[in-house]
């Protein structure tokens, strides 16, 4: 018995209670429970915890021990791949690894979450810490549908055997997180807030699946007295979490989560008891934010006064928007705050709180008015001293932001600084470039346009000559720097070229090459940059590097100085082109120019990519992590250039197809299916010249191209030409059919039997063809498609009254 049937028969006999049931069920719980233990081959383990997926709820506790034993040992073991040799052992290794087990072991704990909520908790808590990605995803959602309230699990599913259990896996998870110590609560910070968001949702869905939907239920949280006691000792737990932890994101996200306390469901109907609990919630969450705004970091207030001024916005209880207002004048008091709100507060409220709702509208500062409030700042800096605006700079530029975007102000206000007081921008480059690393392009900018160039030239030439591998931020923003500057420096640029190659940094090495391109318009210094381009490109291709394009891409400028260089020029940029690991629509855009020009060199890059895979390029991107992707989906703007002269492009293809025939279907087939989707009739009337000149060889090259096209109607006309060349019942004869069989995306229970019925109304029209052989092979093809149609339309029937007895439905 094959596994799939044997997990089926497990899932019947679970709905038994007999003894012979109740025997069996054990028996191969165990048999799992002992695999998972000690067991070292992944299709065992992998059986093993689809058993307890199946039938684990019979022996919950036990199921949950051994689940948990085992995620936290798998990594350790060497997985067993029977049957699998050499290379094919290495990419089972690859996909079917300890990661896709850990995976597997978190959707059975999830199954189990109400039976053993507390265990469950815990065994969440500790995956969602992991290093890999994939298990931390699984933890994070398998944590958060096991705090939110689900209808069917609160009320019941309505029959005598679905009673509901209430509140009562919110309360386990609340009370499972109250016994954790300070160190256990910081170490899986980010589970605990997601469960936390979870007990603190205003709403409660449910899915009920029936044979032929899904319906999905949503409705508010009930505010009965567990629910409120739940929310209230999660508010609670999270002001605790608050005084624990240090850092500022682990504060700002305590922050969110806490505002989650006081969302509504946003419904028109909603009680009265609904509403008193979210108000009572709201008010005891502004009361803690106006506790800590007093003297909390300035981020954090810029923070505690955007959820406040939201939570009044959304809130009809006049109480929480008194509580509200106690926040904002507590944040109000604090002049410094003020200051930073004008240069950073990209989260700031603006405006006048207490005005009405209808005339206050979205309270958020415009950019323009900010950026002149900034200016008057700037120009009022001496007044106040510069070691005070010292102090205030280096604060503000640790504001967390992973997106500089955030900053706009504050780079304008930098920049006015540099402007205005160039010895005091100059003195801030010179001690505390280290603190201002992400803020040097506005002083340096306001600096070289200013009258100080000739004394800022000899301190970045000197920093930039010691730079070491750590420091290369300043090398980076010099570089940066003439992105926007009224004149370049070509000379300098070189100086950096040449120090970032010393070091080995690439992200600088690409920042020249973008200046090279974004400058190049310029024609005092057009030739210098585009031979400094290419050296950039040179050095970048030594390192396996092609990221440049993707920062270029949207640039003018790449277009023309790619539409500008040399043949043999372009074939470098080709030759770097192919260590990218997808051809994405960057990279689509520069390849397009070359194709423009050189449409053989670009179509020969393809085939490379396909035929030659780079070894260089493998390594790098393991390294990165990332998949390699020989061809897009489909091209967006490089159809057009390539598809120009079909007849040269069809014979590149069949060229390789001549050297390596295997795979073709999925090589070269593949890459004259995006470049001629649809088939032109200068493509068509290539491939009909070969079927009518040419060989065994180029008759089962276009075969095989055709079923690159998933059975499209227009395949059909070099379809007959090839039936016309071939012997009936032969391999290529089966090739031509298996060809127009095929479908591409189908929808409905009946999309496959429906496609192959229009398939065979097509063909009908053979019947009457002049030519001898297209009759005869549609005379033996429509019986076939009617067949396929049948057993197509039987197997649609029968898993319809599958479901429908699956789901008790008549």
């Amino acid at each position: 018995m094959d596994s799939g049937t044997r997990i089926k028969v497990l899932g019947r006999l679970a709905r038994s209670n007999s003894p012979a049931a109740d025997e069996a069920i054990a028996r191969a719980s165990e048999q799992a429970i002992a695999s998972l233990a000690e067991g070292h081959e992944y299709e065992a383990l992998e059986f093993s915890l689809e058993v307890l997926l199946t039938v684990g709820f019979r022996s919950s506790k036990e199921a949950v021990s051994a689940i948990d034993s085992f995620i936290r040992s798998v990594e350790v073991r060497h997985l067993g791949h029977p049957g699998g040799h050499g290379a094919l052992v290495e990419a089972l290794s690859r996909y079917r690894s300890a990661h896709r087990l850990l995976s597997k072991g978190i959707e059975v704990l999830t199954a189990l979450r109400y039976l053993q909520t507390p265990a469950v908790v815990d065994s969440l808590l500790w995956a969602s810490t992991h290093d890999e990605e994939s298990v931390r995803k699984a933890s994070t959602s398998a944590l958060g549908s096991l705090a939110k309230y689900n209808i069917s699990v609160y009320f019941g599913d309505g029959t005598d055997s679905g009673r509901g259990i209430g509140a009562m896996p919110q309360l386990l998870v609340i009370e499972t997180l109250e016994k954790k110590g300070a160190a256990e609560l910081r170490t899986y910070l980010p589970g605990v807030l997601t469960l936390l968001e979870g007990l603190l949702s205003p709403s409660m869905e449910s899915a009920r699946w029936s044979s032929t939907a899904v319906t999905l239920s949503r409705a508010a949280a009930p505010a009965d007295k567990d629910v409120i006691k739940v929310r209230q000792r999660s508010i609670l737990l999270l002001e605790k979490l608050y005084s624990l932890v240090e850092t500022k994101s682990q504060k700002l996200s305590i922050i969110r989560a806490m505002s989650a306390a006081a969302r509504s469901e946003g419904r028109a109907d909603i009680d009265k008891a609904y509403a008193e609990m979210i108000s009572a919630n709201a008010q005891e969450v502004l009361a803690f934010f106006a506790h800590i705004a007093k003297d909390a970091d300035l981020q954090i207030i810029q923070k505690l006064e955007h959820d406040s001024y939201w939570i009044r916005f959304h809130s009809p209880s006049e109480d929480v928007s008194a509580s509200a207002l106690e926040v904002k004048a507590v944040i109000d008091a604090n002049e410094e705050y003020a200051i930073y709100k004008t240069l950073v507060g990209f989260e700031g409220v603006f405006g006048d709180w207490s005005k009405s709702k209808r005339e206050e509208s979205f309270a958020l500062a415009s950019q323009e008015s900010r950026i002149k409030e900034a200016r008057f700042i700037a120009s009022r800096i001496s007044d106040e001293g510069f070691d005070v605006w010292r102090r205030r700079i280096l604060t503000f530029a640790k504001t967390e932001s992973n997106d500089l975007a955030t900053f706009p102000v504050f780079y304008e206000f930098l920049v006015e600084v540099a402007s205005s007081y160039p010895e005091f921008a100059l003195d801030l480059l010179i001690k505390n470039s280290d603190q201002l690393s992400r803020f040097l392009i506005p002083l340096l900018r306001g600096l070289w346009d200013g009258d100080k160039r000739e004394e800022l030239l000899p301190v970045i030439r000197e920093r930039v000559q010691h730079a070491q591998p750590d420091q290369t931020s300043f090398l980076y923003s010099c570089a940066k720097l003439f992105l926007s500057t009224k004149h370049v420096d070509v000379e300098l640029l070189c100086q950096l070229l040449d120090k970032a190659i010393e070091l080995k940094d690439a992200f600088v090495v690409r920042q020249v090459a973008s200046v090279a391109i974004a400058r190049s318009a310029d024609d005092e210094f057009h030739e210098q940059l585009k031979a400094l381009f290419l050296k950039t490109l040179r050095y970048l291709t030594e390192l396996g590097d092609a990221n440049w394009v993707r920062e270029i891409w949207f640039r003018k400028e790449a277009k023309e100085i790619v539409a500008v260089l040399s043949p043999e020029e372009r074939r470098e940029i080709l030759m770097n082109l192919r260590f990218l690991p997808q051809i994405g629509y960057e990279a689509e855009d520069v390849l397009a120019v070359i194709a423009e020009h050189e449409p053989g060199d670009v179509v020969e890059f393809l085939c490379a990519r396909l035929y030659e895979p780079d070894e260089g390029t493998a390594t790098i991107e393991e390294k990165k992590r990332s998949e390699y992707e020989e061809l897009p989906f489909q091209f967006h703007s490089l159809q057009d250039p390539l598809s120009s002269d079909p007849v040269k492009v069809v014979q590149m293809v069949l060229d390789r197809y001549r050297k390596d025939s295997s795979l073709f279907e999925f090589r070269g087939a593949k890459l004259l299916q995006i470049i001629f989707p649809k088939f032109s009739e200068a493509f068509q009337g290539a491939l009909v010249r070969l079927v009518r000149e040419g060989g065994d060889a180029e008759l089962n090259f276009v075969a095989s191209v055709l079923r690159a096209y998933s059975g499209e109607s227009f395949i059909q006309p070099v379809a007959k030409e090839l039936i016309k060349r071939v012997s009936p019942g032969g391999e290529l004869a089966n090739k031509v059919e298996i060809a127009l069989q095929s479908t591409g995306v189908v929808s409905g229970e009946y999309g496959m039997a429906d496609a192959y019925e229009k398939k065979r109304l097509e063909i009908l029209d053979w019947l009457q063809d002049p030519d001898e052989l297209i009759r005869s092979f549609a005379a033996k093809f429509i019986p076939v498609l009617e067949a396929r149609r049948d057993s197509e339309r039987q197997l649609a029937d029968e898993s319809i009254a599958l479901r429908k007895f699956e789901y008790g439905e008549k």
